[in-house]
């Protein structure tokens, strides 16, 4: 029916007229006027200008039969029955390429096709109907899967057959495997459903299962292979450097800061870990700051570390006390950290007062000038002042001038 010529083209003419008639009475006799099925004229259409096997021209070609069959080239009406199609792809050389192309539900739908385009009467042939399970997979490997989670993959269920492919079961079996499917009771001609398979490892290991199909094809029951391994999971663990469980600042004068304190914060897990939060706690939070490159929101890569910097600034005198958290929301999280420092009161001064000698005392004497007026009256311990000398001669000076004046 296609590049070569064949029994409806010219190679025929110049053959014995009786042969073509033949061949045409004897695949009558070899098949049932009517066929066992409805017939596809459609898909007729669509294999009448398919080319079917490579390098090969299609029957429209037109050095075949043409586009429109109606116009009988080469007694392309002769192919409306389908016994007559089949006994030319096997008893006529030019057309033997086409041998176990075309199915006998395609030779129908051919015959379909011409009948309808020439109006002759279309014969078919018998084709026997049977559900055909075909799966688009038959393993399914699900590779290295975290212990906890889970993986999932599909595969295809289409009946390939000629009759309705009727399931009673579906079913998996394996540890840590599970089925889905959308697959209904009865499955029509040419209908597919799609099943899912999940792969859940609940411990570490390889796991194998099998997905089955039963129904009432002649290859039931069905079977995919299923296959995993499950992986211990990546987990992060937090802790400090040197296991360092508390800190501890010497005396430290109130309102002034301490030497800052380094704290290194390290993963060793397997997985990076994310920090949501590090707090100050504790009845003297306030007198403590934190800094350094650990901060929240932030993550610490496997095998790699941060740091919590830690400052003491005292704001009251006494011992005062706080704590250092850290939390991540997917690691196990390092221990409190206890932080202590000392704080002093501030010094009042030194020496004040008159006292000489390196006296530090406040004590000082009632007589003592501590006034600005360019004199210093001495005190108990110390002798007059000259002036005082010179004041007194003077009123005595006064005093006895008086007594010797006359009455």
């Amino acid at each position: 029916m296609h590049a070569s010529p064949h029994s409806l083209n010219p190679r025929w003419r110049g053959r014995p007229p009786g042969l073509l008639a033949a061949l045409v009475s004897l695949a009558a006799l070899m098949a049932p006027w009517a066929a066992a099925q409805a017939q596809d004229a459609a898909n007729g259409a669509t294999l009448y200008g398919k080319v079917i096997v490579t390098g090969k021209q299609t029957c429209a070609a037109a050095a075949c039969h043409g586009s429109a069959p109606s116009a009988n080239r080469n007694k392309i009406a002769s192919g409306a029955s389908a016994p007559t199609i089949k006994l030319g792809i096997q008893s006529v050389g030019d057309m033997t390429f086409l041998s176990g192309k075309l199915s006998g539900s395609e030779l129908n739908d051919l015959a379909a096709y011409i009948s309808q385009q020439t109006g002759r009467a279309a014969t078919y042939i018998t084709v026997a109907t049977a559900p055909a399970a075909t799966l688009s997979a038959t393993s399914l490997a699900f590779g290295s899967v975290t212990v906890g989670l889970s993986a999932s993959r599909t595969a295809t269920l289409t009946n390939s057959g000629t009759a309705a492919l009727t399931l009673s079961a579906i079913t998996v079996s394996g540890t840590g495997f599970s089925l889905g499917h959308d697959c209904p009771a009865s499955l029509a001609v040419g209908s597919a459903c799609t099943l899912t398979a999940a792969f859940a490892p609940a411990a570490a290991g390889a796991a194998t299962g099998t997905v089955t199909i039963t129904s009432n094809a002649s290859t039931s029951p069905g079977k995919i292979t299923l296959t995993g391994t499950g992986a211990t999971a990546a987990t992060a663990l937090l802790g400090w450097g040197g296991n360092v469980s508390s800190l501890s600042f010497a005396d430290t004068t109130v309102g002034t800061t301490a030497a800052a304190q380094t704290l290194t914060l390290a993963n060793t897990g397997t997985a990076a870990a994310s920090l949501t939060s590090i707090t100050l706690g504790g009845s003297h939070a306030t007198d403590y700051s934190l800094g350094g490159t650990c901060t929240a929101g932030s993550q610490v890569a496997a095998s790699s570390s941060c740091t919590v910097i830690v400052s003491f600034t005292p704001t009251v005198a006494g011992t005062r006390t706080a704590s250092v958290t850290v939390a991540a929301s997917n690691a196990t999280n390092p221990a409190v950290i206890s932080v202590s420092g000392v704080a002093s009161a501030a010094s009042t001064g030194g020496s004040t007062g008159g006292s000489t000698g390196g006296s530090t005392g406040n004590t000082t004497d009632a007589n003592s000038n501590t006034g600005g007026g360019g004199c210093t009256l001495g005190s108990a311990h110390t002798l007059l002042d000259p002036v005082w000398a010179l004041m007194l001669a003077a009123a005595a000076g006064v005093l006895w001038a008086r007594r010797k004046r006359p009455a």
